[in-house]
Formats: C-alpha cells, structure tokens, sequence
C-alpha cells in the first residue's frame, strides 16, 4: 500500500507541476519571451552582418581598384620632372676663330678665340614627357586579364567563406536546439520531482511513506537540478557563440525554433558530388588559378616584344648660357634589351612549369572534393539510421513507461520499476533530441561540401 500511495504521489506531483506551470506561463506577458530566431532568419541575418563574411567582400572589392588601374596603363603616361640647386663649378666655352663658319664679306665668325664663361650660381632643369604605349597594349591587355581573373578568385573567396559561415551556423543553431529542448525536459523533471519532494516530506511527517523513499526523490532532485544548472550554463554558451557568428551584441535574447523531423531528401552520392563540382568555390578558384597562370606564362613571352611607344617630349634649362633653354620633340620612342643572356627564355619556362602545377592543382582538388563529399555522404546516412533508431528507442521507452504504471496500478510493478523506466523515457528523450539535432548538423555539413550557402 506504501509503495502505490508513492507512485500515486508522484502522479500527482507531476498533474501539478505540470499545471503550475502552465499557469506560469499564462501569467508571463507576451513581450518578456525571447524573440523567435527561425534558422533561415539567422542565416540571413549571418550571411548580411558576419564580420569575416563583411572584410572578405571588402578584399574583393579591392580588385575593382585593381583591374581599374591596369586599364588605366593603356592611356598616355605623363611625367614631369624638375632639378633645382646650385651648380658645384662654372661652365666654361670655348670657341675657335670660325668655328660657325666663315662668310664672304663678314669673314669667319668668331672672329676670334671668344670664351664664356656661367658663374656657379642656381639653376633650375625640367624635363616632360607623354607616352602613349603602341606595341605594350599586348602585355597591358594580358595583364588586365590576370587581374580580372585575380578579382574573380577573390569573389570565390567570398561563396568560400559565406558557405563556412553557414555551415557553422547551421550546426551551431542545431546544436542551441537540442540543448533548449535538454533545459525544457530538465525544467519540467525538476518541477514534478519539487512537487514530490513537498508531498513527500509532508506525508514523512504523517509517517504514511517510508524515509528510504523520500531520500531516494531528494536524490533525483539533486540530480535533476544539477542537469538543469549544466543545461542553462550550455545554452547560454551556445546563444553568445551564435549572436557572434550573427555579428550582434552578445546579450541579444532569442529562442531556436524546434527542428521537424528527418528531411525525406533522396539525393545520390553521384549527384552530390555533381553539384559539388558545378557549386564548389574550391574548384573554380582552381580553374581560375589556371588560367592566371597561364596568363602569366603570356605576359613572359611578351617580354620579347620591344616597347614603342608615341612620344612628346620636353627640356627645359635656366641660368646657363649658350645652351637652348626649351627643347620639345615629337615622334617614336622604342626601347628594347636585344641581349639578356636567357633571362627571359628562363623566366618563360618556369612560367610553364607553374601552368603545369596550376593543372596538377585542378586535379587534385577535384579527387579532394569528392572524397570529401563522400565522407560527408556516409556520416549523412549514419545520422539519419542513428535518428531512426534513436526514435524507435523513445518510443518503446515512453511505451515502457506507460506499461509499467498500468502493471502498478494492478500491483504487477513496484515503484522503483516505475521511476526507472519515467527516467528511461527522459534519457531517450534527449538522446532522440541529440540525434535530430546531429542528422541536421551532417546534412548541413554535406550541402557545405556540395558547394551550398
């Protein structure tokens, strides 16, 4: 009689506890709950204010300055350069009888032996230039291209770092799932055993229960409250994780929506490796990487060509005599190295030794991606038999627990028989939890492998 005036106050711990609660919350207003975070207002929110998400978008805006100022070298180039000081001596002329010649009826000029002497004193030297390149617009054109590719890489970049950031978050909320549906269960085991523990400790007093049986609720008390300090102590860990992937103060509140059950998705390792190799940033920095080095191997070759260029050009000198003090001309300015010993026949060669890694590269990354995708795949399908049989055991445990309290109330169970299997079913509950939130966490993995944001 002891032993089922016991389960039947624990029953009616827990019909009260459970009401109690639901006064409470009834009573709470609607503005003091946390704000909703669902999972694709929280990807959109990381994807729009992540700090690394934000400084990697700036690197690749950079590159628009970049391929801005190589066009910018197929249009003249203007130079102006000027010298001013003292000279350190005197320039000194001399100039023979005749030596601009001799005419009839004035005879040779000079006349005679004439010096001219330029004091050292300040003088000022000025020189002006505007080239516009002719034969360099090749290699100007070959190197806006590897820029151009530079800047694409650099937007792969950015997917690449949006897709981990996703990814990150995606496990991160799923993981704040499981442990805010773990303080959930913990709260409400704490408040049925409260309820025990107070009916209990009453009907000790009335000497209808056994002390063993109160010590034994008092244990699971104890208990269930350091589960639940543990569980408050993760999630409030967790939430400031996720508020910083977000890029948002620390303390902002919010609750997870719960997940749904286990996506009926059909996808086939050969079509996840097939989305990988169309959607992966990976791969097609690779191909890019290629074709840069290839332009690179161009841009060698061209050295070869002589530079010519339109040219006008301007010198000026003050202060010193005899000398012209403006000189300007205009025509073609042509500057090649005939002789360099095969520097640039080296140089051309390892450039297509680097083509050749830039392949290999292209390659292996290629075998990478799909033994990572494959990987991914099998821990996706592990997952999702793991959540079956984590339900399977969730159900037959809750089914447990109502066939033992059934076999109590016809005196076939004893007590204990009935809080083991109550704390069987909470296990199993938090286990099926864990597993639904890994099954997300792996399929979340396998689209970041897929190449998905």
């Amino acid at each position: 009689m002891k032993a089922k005036f016991i389960l039947i106050v624990f029953m009616f711990a827990l019909g009260t506890a459970s009401q109690m609660r639901a006064q409470r919350q009834a009573a709470l207003p609607a503005d003091t709950e946390a704000p909703l975070l669902t999972l694709d207002d929280a990807v959109s929110l990381a994807l729009s204010n992540n700090r690394l998400v934000k400084n990697s978008a700036l690197e690749a805006q950079k590159f628009d300055f970049r391929v801005s100022t190589a066009r910018s070298r197929r249009l003249p180039q203007f130079q102006f350069a000027m010298l001013g000081g003292e000279l350190l001596h005197s320039f000194d002329y001399t100039f023979d009888p005749g030596a601009f010649g001799t005419y009839a009826n004035v005879g040779p000029i000079p006349g005679k032996t004439t010096k001219i002497r330029n004091p050292a004193q300040f003088t000022t030297y000025a020189t002006g230039s505007i080239d516009q390149p002719l034969t360099q617009q090749y290699k100007i054109g070959l190197g806006i291209k590897e820029t151009e590719l530079g800047r694409q890489i650099a937007r792969e970049d950015v997917r690449a770092e949006r897709e981990k950031i996703a990814a990150e978050l995606r496990t991160a909320y799923f993981e704040l799932v499981a442990t805010q549906s773990g303080v959930e269960a913990a709260r409400e085991v704490v408040a049925t055993l409260e309820e025990a523990q107070r009916l209990t400790t009453r009907y000790i007093s009335e000497k209808t229960v056994l002390r063993g049986d109160a010590l034994d609720v008092d244990a699971r008390l104890a208990k269930a409250r350091y589960e639940l300090a543990t569980a408050q102590n993760g999630i409030a860990t967790q939430q400031e994780h996720l508020n910083q992937v977000l890029g948002r103060d620390l303390a902002t509140p919010f609750r997870v929506d719960p997940m749904s059950e286990e996506d009926t998705n059909d996808l086939t390792l050969a079509a996840a490796r097939d989305r990988a190799s169309k959607n992966r940033p990976e791969l097609r920095q690779a191909y890019l990487k290629e074709k840069q080095a290839e332009y690179d191997r161009r841009l060698a070759k061209a050295e070869y060509i002589p530079d010519l260029s339109l040219s006008v050009r301007y010198q000026g000198l003050d202060n010193v005599s005899v000398l012209p003090a403006n000189v300007a001309t205009a025509g073609f300015y042509l500057s090649w190295e005939p002789f360099d010993w095969g520097r640039r026949r080296n140089n051309v060669a390892e450039k297509a030794k680097v083509v050749e890694q830039a392949r290999n590269g292209t390659q292996e990354t290629e075998t990478q991606i799909a033994v990572e995708v494959g990987s991914k795949y099998r821990k996706w399908q592990e997952a999702s038999l793991l959540l079956k049989s984590a339900r399977i055991g969730h159900e037959a445990a809750s089914e447990q627990f109502r066939v033992t309290t059934n076999k109590y109330r016809e005196q076939a169970a004893l007590i204990k028989d009935v809080l083991q299997s109550q704390a069987q079913s909470t296990e199993t509950e938090f286990q099926y939890q864990q597993a639904l939130s890994s099954y997300w966490s792996a399929l979340a993995d396998l689209g970041r492998a897929m190449g998905d944001e």
